[in-house]
């Protein structure tokens, strides 16, 4: 029974591959992380291991190169997910027989799997081959036939395209493979036709350029280079070659190629990026919808009220219904405002900003916010701070944002709540703090606050404060993180590139206590 390795961190993934391989009649082994699965590997030698490219610890391509060394002859499947081309191809030239995306498709899986026990098929062949003309010296003329032919047979049959051109680029082989992606017949190609003619205009003469360089893993060889290959029809065909120079006697007599057809791998990922943009716009038109009921409710219930107390006469009833008619006004405004500034894509005016004055101005139009909820407003400002070249608008929306979220994120009644904004120069950068004693972020939800329409303020959030502030300072060609624990406060820093050889004076360090 054939037998197939899994190794991947979500329980999931492997139970499911597990359950629809086992279906398949193949005897399947599971570890959750790579030294698992090495482990594994050298106590019952699987035939093909699946292991997936993104692992805590020891990652993907750590555990390919070290199963290569267990065993050389096992044929590695890498499972990569969305935007993971780079490691991907990476994975191929460590030998890693195909690469697959998740989420993982019936047709990919068959796909990589039919490539790989055909390569082991053919390897066990060739050993065949090999041995019976090691135990056949007798007969050393036939065996040496049989073993010519055995090679042109695995040749005339690989599923990749092979191919071998002279000095001249004159075809003078040309296997089933290339047939099959380029559309021409052998008899099209050998002796008629250039190998210039299977690429774009020009690509070919790049390719014999890379061959003799060491870019790609020569000189005289060239190792799992992306490129196109041009079919009989006209049409594009994407290919991974690898390509060496074969000698005689210290001549040069051959260039031979060996291309991989990446058209089902790109198709299959088109769809998986398709499929990823429609979930994503339905994720956000839910969570735009949720955040759009939540403010009507509050309408409709302030118009309630108001409707209550005009037929009771009642004026307390009818100012309280339409402060919260006003306040859900006010919350929806700010939620199309944010979600106009969140898509905005001009770029932000860049003039010189001196960061402390709209440090100073923001503090102080939050200050009586902040000693309404009983919090302590302080500043940390470094004097003769370098300015800083980008939107002054937008960099005022990020401060609001952020202190605004740093007070807010104090409960009621908290002895000492404090929330300090610092400021330091860098070298060639500005670095800007908002710190605050609150109730902190759980690291779960550290890797979501930046999402867009992601709020742990429930009703009162629209979800789109840090989301334009981390797009308004990448704009700026800055960055930000965030630093937290439960009950032990929450630090934003901010890092933006500074204007040169530009500063200014703001005095001493300063505190204020609001």
């Amino acid at each position: 029974m054939d037998s197939i390795l899994i190794i991947d961190d979500e329980e999931s993934t492997r139970e499911l591959l597990k359950l629809s391989l086992e279906a398949d009649g193949y005897e399947v082994l599971t570890s959750e992380d790579g030294p698992g699965g090495l482990a594994a590997c050298e106590a019952s030698r699987p035939e093909i291991v699946l292991t997936d490219i993104k692992m805590p610890g020891m990652d993907g391509i750590e555990v390919l190169r070290r199963l290569k060394g267990i065993n050389p002859d096992v044929e590695v499947i890498v499972i990569t997910g969305h935007g993971e081309m780079d490691l991907a191809i990476k994975a191929l030239q460590l030998e890693a027989s195909d690469f697959i995306n998740k989420p993982i498709s019936d047709l990919a899986l068959s796909i990589a799997l039919r490539r790989a026990f055909e390569k082991i098929r053919m390897r066990r062949k060739l050993r065949e081959y090999v041995t019976g003309l090691e135990s056949g010296m007798k007969d050393a003329t036939l065996e040496i036939r049989k073993c010519k032919n055995f090679e042109s047979q695995l040749i005339d049959t690989s599923m990749d395209g092979i191919i071998a051109n002279d000095r001249k680029g004159k075809i003078i082989k040309f296997n089933a493979g290339a047939s099959r992606i380029c559309g021409y017949t052998t008899s099209d190609a050998v002796y008629s036709m250039n190998v210039s003619q299977l690429y774009p205009p020009g690509e070919a003469r790049n390719i014999k350029k890379m061959i003799y360089g060491p870019e790609y893993g020569g000189p005289g060889h060239l190792i799992n280079y992306q490129t196109e290959v041009l079919t009989k029809d006209g049409r594009a065909v994407p290919i991974l070659l690898s390509a060496t120079l074969i000698h005689d006697e210290g001549r040069e007599v051959v260039t031979v190629g060996f291309f991989k057809d990446l058209s089902e791998i790109k198709q299959l990922q088109q769809e998986l990026l398709q499929k990823t943009r429609m979930a994503a716009i339905g994720e956000a038109i839910a969570e735009v919808a949720h955040g759009v009921k939540n403010i009507l409710y509050g309408i409709n219930l302030g118009a309630f009220m108001l409707e209550k107390g005009l037929a009771g006469n009642n004026p307390d009833k009818v100012n309280k219904g339409w402060q919260t008619v006003s306040h859900n006004i006010a919350r929806i405004s700010k939620f199309s405002l944010d979600m106009l500034s969140y898509t905005r894509k001009t770029a932000p005016a860049r003039v010189p900003v001196r960061l402390n004055e709209i440090i100073g101005e923001t503090c102080l139009a939050l200050a009586g916010q902040a000693a309404k909820k009983g919090v302590t407003l302080r500043q940390r400002l470094a004097p003769e701070l370098p300015d800083v070249r980008g939107d002054p608008e937008g960099l005022h929306t990020c401060l609001l944002n952020l202190v605004t979220n740093a007070i807010e994120a104090i409960p009621e009644n908290t002895p000492d709540g404090e929330v300090t904004v610092r400021t330091e120069a860098g070298k060639g950068s500005v670095r800007l703090e908002v710190s605050d004693t609150g109730r902190g972020i759980g690291p779960e939800l550290q890797a979501q606050i930046f999402k867009p329409l992601f709020s742990t303020k429930g009703a009162r959030g629209t979800g789109l404060g840090l989301a334009i502030t981390e797009k308004i300072i990448g704009e700026h060609g800055g960055s930000i993180s965030v630093r937290s624990g439960l009950q032990k406060g929450t630090t934003f820093t901010a890092t933006l590139p500074a204007k040169a050889s530009a500063s200014c004076d703001e005095g001493s360090p300063v505190e204020e206590n609001q």
